[in-house]
């Protein structure tokens, strides 16, 4: 009603926008990869709160709402977040990134919003560094060669990751049409790039491998993956999307993000579980468990081992909670009154 007062007034609420270029200035892949360290850790140690992500489709694509909490709540405050990510992959016909998307980070004492980040780098990144951990963790110390399978944003983004982590000095590129693979190739300085035709082909004498595709069907043949190689995949996000086949999860070591959200969200596992060619005891164990040591990446040097991540909100959080104090630090971003 005109004239009524509806209580005590407040100062304005400040919060800090920092777009990509300042995400970027506030933290690189070496850094991001040992953040991925400690949100594990934390994950596995039961100091952090996760709730499964919800989605909302659109007949263009799908919108996920990923909230976190990281760290114990005691004396020293957890880090409060949430992403907001939406995939819509007809928008490359757009010109535009398939994934778009925010980080709301959160003052944990007051619960006031302390800062909005373009998420889009930051998913890149968060992701990529995740792919790195495992192979610091997974994969053979002598590996060189990676088997790269897609060739978008999220694929050099892991590229980059497990260069930080191995001696990478050749990298064999597949994609279905073989546009995207040379445009990649022809970017990528520092190791002996090549596009191939075949899966079979970037497989052969392959020390790693990185599927980061958004298919829906296995996009290379378990059979043909070698003895000792680690795999990482990142691109499957649904129970209906699945970029390795049941015979590479029948032959591999398996480690995940997390069990609940692997058995709900990767189709990659949830399809051979359904179809009885594994149980889920083929997770050998989350990524924290054998950050802290409490299970092995890799129990031989003949093993087969495969990274399955579906992407959880302790790696946005800690990240975005990472880039904030940097950028409070340095005068990063702008800050807003709201």
């Amino acid at each position: 009603m005109p004239g009524v007062r509806l209580g005590r007034s407040f100062p304005p609420m400040e919060i800090r926008i920092l777009g990509a270029e300042d995400v970027r200035a506030c933290i690189d892949m070496p850094a991001a990869i040992d953040a991925m360290a400690d949100a594990f850790a934390a994950l596995a140690q039961g100091e952090a709160e996760v709730p499964l992500r919800t989605a909302l489709a659109t007949r263009h694509g799908v919108s996920l709402f990923m909230p976190a909490r990281v760290g114990p709540d005691g004396e020293e405050a957890p880090h409060v977040g949430a992403k907001v990510v939406s995939v819509n992959p007809a928008n490359t016909a757009l010109g535009l990134p398939a994934i778009h998307a925010v980080v709301l980070v959160l003052d944990a004492p007051t619960g006031q919003p302390r800062a909005l980040l373009d998420g889009t780098w930051l998913t890149a990144l968060r992701t990529g560094a995740v792919g790195g951990l495992a192979a610091r963790l997974m994969a053979r110390p002598d590996a060189h060669v990676v088997a790269l399978f897609g060739a978008g944003v999220q694929a050099r983004s892991q590229l980059e990751a497990v260069r930080c982590v191995r001696p990478v000095d050749e990298v064999r590129i597949y994609t279905p049409g073989g546009a995207s693979a040379r445009r990649l190739a022809a970017e990528l300085e520092g190791l002996a790039a090549r596009v191939v035709g075949r899966p079979e082909e970037a497989l052969a004498g392959a020390h790693i491998v990185i599927a980061a595709t958004d298919s829906a069907e296995p996009v290379f043949p378990g059979s043909a993956v070698e003895p000792g190689t680690h795999v990482t995949a990142v691109g499957s996000y649904t129970p209906e999307m699945r970029e390795v086949d049941a015979t590479l999860v029948s032959r591999a070591r398996v480690i995940v993000d997390q069990r609940e959200a692997a058995l709900t969200e990767a189709g990659d596992l949830i399809g051979p579980i359904r179809d009885g060619v594994v149980d889920a005891s083929v997770i050998a164990a989350e990524l924290g468990e054998v950050v802290l040591e409490r299970a092995p990446g890799r129990t031989t040097p003949g093993e087969i081992t495969l990274f399955k991540s579906v992407g959880n909100a302790v790696q946005d959080v800690v990240v975005a909670a990472r880039v904030v104090q940097a950028a409070e630090a340095r005068g990063r971003g702008t800050v807003v009154t709201l």
